[in-house]
């Protein structure tokens, strides 16, 4: 038997996630997800391929409506706000998106080191979109296996592999009455995940960019794990890991909720 052990949101695209025991599948992704984001001066959005510092920005939720950041000894909290539109690109995919402000704003241009800003959207903007998903790259959730991490730190062992490298919505193992059925990367001949109150259809594998080679701690930039996706993930040429989909029954996921795949 298959279930989920770990389900993460990440409410600022490239910061911190958050562990969470339960949470609401929507359209588009996991409710909070990667519902912000940081941009610079020039409207390009920011993420730890050109600023692994956001690695070192905690995210808390404190309700619906606020935020808190913390890094190092310091924090803000502020009240996300919808009346300053703005125009907010994705790669090529237009987001319609409100700025946060000038104090959040200038906290996080203390710890980059550059002028950004912090812009936020919302899951009703996105109805009549072509995607459905807010701020990610281009699907709406990420999945991965416990297996499929374990080989990971398996063959890096001289290197701490965790979770928060992969940055994953929903992380599926096995319960504990169950031995070895699992193999590592089964999950990508999944076609749908399913639980007793959720479905998800799997469109494609998750191409990797440098971002699991930085270490969240050090920051250093661990090039053995690049070596790791050459030696062992190239799939047509590309770094593969984990699998990517979007809901087609919408409804709360939970950790420990077991888990059917097709």
């Amino acid at each position: 038997m298959l279930k989920i052990t770990q389900l993460w949101v990440y409410p600022i695209k490239s910061c911190q996630g958050v562990s969470v025991s339960s949470v609401d599948l929507l359209a588009s992704g996991l409710k909070n997800d990667r519902e912000m984001m940081i941009v610079d001066s020039e409207g390009q959005f920011v993420t730890q391929r050109s600023d692994a510092i956001l690695a070192h920005i905690g995210v808390d939720l404190p309700n619906d409506n606020q935020v808190k950041l913390i890094f190092a000894d310091q924090s803000i909290t502020f009240t996300k706000q919808y009346q300053q539109s703005v125009a907010a690109t994705v790669w090529k995919r237009s987001v319609p998106a409100f700025d946060q402000g000038d104090a959040v704003a200038e906290f996080l241009s203390d710890i980059i080191g550059r002028k950004v800003r912090l812009l936020a959207t919302r899951p009703v903007d996105t109805e009549n979109a072509e995607k459905a998903i807010l701020f990610q790259d281009g699907q709406a959730v990420h999945l991965l296996t416990e297996k499929s991490l374990q080989h990971a730190q398996e063959k890096l062992l001289a290197y701490q592999i965790d979770v928060r490298r992969f940055r994953p919505n929903i992380v599926i193992g096995e319960a504990e009455d169950v031995e070895n059925s699992l193999s590592p990367f089964a999950e990508d001949q999944w076609k749908n995940v399913g639980t007793d109150k959720t479905e998800m259809m799997i469109t494609k594998l998750c191409e990797r960019c440098t971002v699991p080679g930085i270490n969240p701690q050090t920051l250093d930039k661990e090039t053995a794990v690049y070596h790791y996706f050459k030696t062992y993930r190239l799939v047509n040429k590309k770094p593969m890991f984990g699998i990517c989909g979007y809901g087609t029954k919408l409804g709360c996921l939970q950790v420990g909720d077991r888990v059917t795949v097709r």
